[in-house]
């Protein structure tokens, strides 16, 4: 049942991916001397859907400190005003302008209780990427996407750092990482 659920969400993920393939194509990095700036919160409208558990099947003392037995993904995030968390808005048809700016803490991923957190990463191109994973046992990052590689953390606190060279969406199990 989890494999199905990851599966779903990896081709959730590339229909994304695709999209935002076509949106960062040919982008050029400019000096912008007069720029403006763009805030707003997004929001869900409507009933929040049922959020799926899964069960809890490896390493439980790890993955399932509170022994509830089974663990939400938190792939949808609403909070108590409506607000939706991890989502990245951008804009179509933008051929120039101002680098990504993201501060080197928020482009560290970590795997904490069997967890990606954050769930949703922007990493500016060609900038590094930290990986790790907090836990005492064996996890592996696979990522897919722009780049694509498996990488086994054995150790615990173990930081392995990878260059994000090619713009896009890198899918990362439950990650989404887009670099551009």
């Amino acid at each position: 049942m989890r494999r199905v659920g990851q599966g779903l969400l990896f081709l959730a993920f590339l229909l994304a991916a695709a999209a935002l393939a076509g949106a960062q194509g040919d982008y050029k990095v400019v000096t912008v001397t007069n720029g403006g700036t763009i805030s707003g919160s997004v929001k869900w409208s409507g009933p929040a859907p049922r959020i799926l558990d899964f069960p809890v099947t490896k390493d439980p003392q790890i993955c399932d400190p509170d022994s509830r037995k089974t663990v939400a993904l938190e792939r949808l995030i609403i909070g108590p005003q409506g607000g939706v968390a991890n989502t990245v808005v951008y804009l179509k048809n933008i051929s120039s302008g101002k680098a990504l700016e993201a501060p080197e803490q928020r482009r560290h991923l970590d795997q904490r209780h069997c967890h990606y957190i954050p769930h949703i990463l922007l990493v500016p191109e060609n900038a590094a990427l930290q990986m790790q994973s907090s836990d005492a046992t064996l996890h592996t990052i696979h990522m897919e996407g722009a780049a694509t590689f498996n990488l086994p953390f054995p150790f615990p606190n173990q930081v392995v750092s990878r260059t994000m060279s090619s713009p896009g969406l890198f899918i990362c199990a439950a990650t989404a990482v887009m670099s551009g």
